[in-house]
């Protein structure tokens, strides 16, 4: 048992801090369009998935046989469901690769989940698995901004560069979430959580995560980080704490007042204020969301043409090429409901939803537990606002294997091991009306 629980832990360390490797690419890197076509990076990738999708598959088979550890992994069948229906979808998918390498991280991903829930069964663990998460995110950003400031047109945040058709190693999307979910993590932990090593964590990665949200410029990063950091702080924070967050926006507007009274940096478009926040983009690219409206449109006339079962996991076209923006290529839906129904169509979005709505109904149950899960549901939930405002304008953790993605399935793991340490439901029972009693002496019915 000792060895088998050993295993568990290792493979689920590695897992948490190997996947989000997938991230990361080549400059310039031509996407894989046949199996045949996959590069040395790639094939790296590739053993990564298949270690931990077998080796995590071994360890799940190894503990199926016990009662406890099959109701520990119920929550998860749905969505193993709406995994064989992405499978089924290669039947049909214009670009078997493409699906293929999808498929494969989603099950790596749910794999991931299950050895997690299976990990933080039956003992505390929330604290420690959090630290890995936390950990994880930040050395994430540490080599995403050390590349940066040592290779600055190869880290692929200079988005003018990505504009003119050059790629970094990462993109600037990728890496403000990671950021945005990487900061928001470090002020669960502290004020949510209230772990001793949390406060080191939230300084350290305050200044880490917050130089790549400044560097990524993803606006929607910032704005998710703003929205649920601010959330937490005004919640879960102190009076002191909240004093010294309005002291300090107060004297930022102050400041702001003194520099510039006249407000020309926010006012003029040509201002580097302005430019920063837009981008260098017109109010009509602005108004259709930087360009998503054509895309949308675009996606949902392909979604038209499959409607029940879609063009196949991860395809957007019945093609598998869809032009937009002036390049043909398989485009993303950069939505993750309309990225769903126009690849698995309304069966996998039926199967989808199914499964979503399965896990928020089991994880809530976490608010009736000891202190230590309701702390930790009442940071999922602020995680699954983050997640819903992200996946609005991207695939989110339904895309590409990202930091992001292994964060959310983790956390669902975390939730799924800790519902096994909640007391059992009170049977219902019938409860029959007790016969009323006659007192002799006093003649009547007690």
């Amino acid at each position: 048992m000792f060895r088998s629980d050993t295993s568990l832990r290792r493979l689920t360390t590695f897992g948490v801090c190997a996947l989000p490797l997938l991230t990361f690419t080549l400059p310039s890197r031509w996407e894989a369009v046949t199996i045949a076509s996959l590069d040395p990076l790639a094939m790296v990738k590739l053993v990564i998935l298949l270690i931990v999708f077998f080796g995590g598959t071994a360890l799940i088979l190894a503990r199926i046989g016990d009662r406890s550890s099959r109701a520990v992994l119920r929550p998860l069948v749905p969505f193993y469901l709406f995994f064989a229906w992405a499978v089924l979808s290669l039947l049909w998918t214009p670009r078997p690769a493409v699906s293929i390498g999808q498929a494969g991280g989603l099950a790596s991903l749910l794999v991931l989940a299950s050895l997690v829930a299976l990990l933080t069964r039956g003992q505390d663990r929330i604290e420690s698995m959090m630290r890995l998460l936390v950990r994880m995110l930040f050395v994430f950003s540490v080599f995403v901004l050390v590349v940066h400031l040592a290779f600055p047109d190869l880290s692929g945040l200079n988005r003018r560069l990505m504009m003119g058709g050059h790629s970094g190693i990462v993109h600037p999307t990728a890496a403000g979430a990671n950021a945005s979910l990487g900061l928001l993590a470090c002020v669960l932990c502290l004020f949510v959580g209230r772990y001793t090593w949390s406060l080191r964590a939230a300084i350290l990665g305050s200044l880490v995560h917050g130089a790549v949200l400044y560097v990524a410029n993803s606006r929607m990063a910032l704005l998710m980080a703003a929205v649920t950091v601010g959330l937490v702080l005004f919640v879960y924070a102190g009076n002191v704490v909240r004093a010294a967050a309005i002291s300090i926006f107060a004297l930022g507007l102050i400041t702001v007042v003194l520099i510039d009274p006249s407000f020309a940096s926010v006012l003029d478009p040509k201002s580097s204020t302005v430019q920063y926040l837009t981008r260098g983009q017109s109010a009509r690219q602005l108004s259709q969301v930087s360009g998503r409206e054509e895309m949308w449109t675009k996606v949902w006339q392909e979604f038209t043409k499959s409607k029940w079962i879609g063009h196949g996991y991860f395809i957007t076209s019945e093609t598998g090429e869809l032009e937009v923006w002036s390049m043909k290529t398989n485009h993303p839906a950069h939505n993750i409901q309309l990225q769903i129904l126009v690849s698995t169509g309304v069966i996998g979005m039926a199967l989808f939803t199914a499964a979503m709505a399965n896990l928020f109904f089991h994880l809530i149950r976490l608010t009736g537990g000891a202190p230590r899960q309701r702390a930790f549901a009442a940071a999922l939930a602020v995680f699954a606002l983050w997640y819903l405002g992200w996946s609005l304008l991207c695939t989110s953790f339904m895309g590409p294997v990202r930091s992001e993605s292994v964060l959310f399935f983790a956390l669902i793991g975390i939730g799924i091991g800790q519902l096994s340490r909640l007391p059992d439901r009170p049977r219902r029972q019938a409860r029959r009306r007790p016969l009323p009693e006659f007192s002799l002496r006093q003649g009547q019915v007690l």
